[in-house]
């Protein structure tokens, strides 16, 4: 086993090492969001509620968009934007984790590695409120439940592993480069509609289709939907689920290649 390859497994073996800490700083984080408000974790639901009746109405009120297959808009829009939110708000968190938390990194032997990791597991907190918004929408619909909706775990991991190599990646190279969380808003919004969440991919000619199914996060909605509303099995579609574990594994290692390259030099620019 070569020195680079070892440094590599000891990187991802703190992540196993922490996690007790991981677990606490994400509760940390959470409370943090609504201590001192009157709602407090009420607004936890009344935020995603409040964005579905936005989307709701403007789409299927004012624009009439019709049902995909008989399943009503607003069920196939959220199960679209329920990966995507988590994705989006756990890739902004962890680009400025070393950042907001440079007390930690400067004054103290920290495993800065984990940090990102935190902001993942703290975003599983509003993925599961909206998750179970979600379930209340389909049982309204008349959607029931299967066992097919267990694959959505799957995905989820997936997203998980994809979401900390960027975050790793992001994160490390923000504290040396502060244009790196504007360019990523604007990426994100390029990226949300490049995503097949408010519109639906039956719009597009089939021979534009490949260019969509590029997108990683495509793999993740796609599976959402076939997880909770079509009920197709994971392997339905075998290549996209070879090219997005290849991309994701790539991004992975080199996320953390270049943390851990980047790590030593935290303390000094901060």
């Amino acid at each position: 086993m070569t020195k680079r390859l070892r440094g590599l497994l000891n990187f991802l073996k703190t992540i196993f090492i922490y996690r007790a800490v991981i677990k606490a700083m994400a509760v940390r984080e959470i409370q943090s969001r609504y201590i001192g408000t009157f709602g407090g974790f009420i607004w936890a639901i009344l935020q995603p509620l409040t964005m579905i009746f936005v989307y709701w109405f403007v789409f299927s009120v004012g624009f009439k968009t019709k049902p995909a297959g008989g399943v009503p808009y607003i069920v196939v829009f959220l199960c679209g934007m329920i990966p995507w939110s988590m994705f989006a708000e756990a890739l902004n968190a962890s680009t400025n984790a070393i950042n907001a938390n440079s007390q930690l990194v400067t004054k103290t032997i920290f495993p800065t590695e984990i940090l990102p990791v935190v902001s993942l597991v703290s975003a599983l907190f509003t993925h599961a409120v909206m998750l179970a918004i979600f379930i209340v929408i389909m049982l309204f619909n008349k959607i029931p439940f299967s066992f097919y909706n267990f694959q959505a775990i799957y995905y989820l991991f997936g997203m998980f592993l994809f979401s900390l190599g960027l975050g790793w990646f992001l994160s490390a190279v923000n504290v040396f480069y502060k244009d790196v969380g504007p360019t990523l808003n604007v990426a994100l919004n390029v990226w949300f509609w490049f995503t097949p969440i408010v519109w639906l991919q039956d719009i597009l000619p089939h021979r534009f289709l490949f260019i969509i199914k590029l997108n990683p996060i495509y793999y993740i909605v796609d599976g959402y939907k076939a997880s909770f509303i079509y009920h197709s099995p994971i392997w339905h579609n075998p290549a996209n689920g070879l090219y997005f574990w290849g991309i994701c594994v790539i991004v992975f290692l080199a996320g953390a290649a270049t943390f851990k390259r980047l790590k030593p030099e935290f303390a000094e620019v901060l």
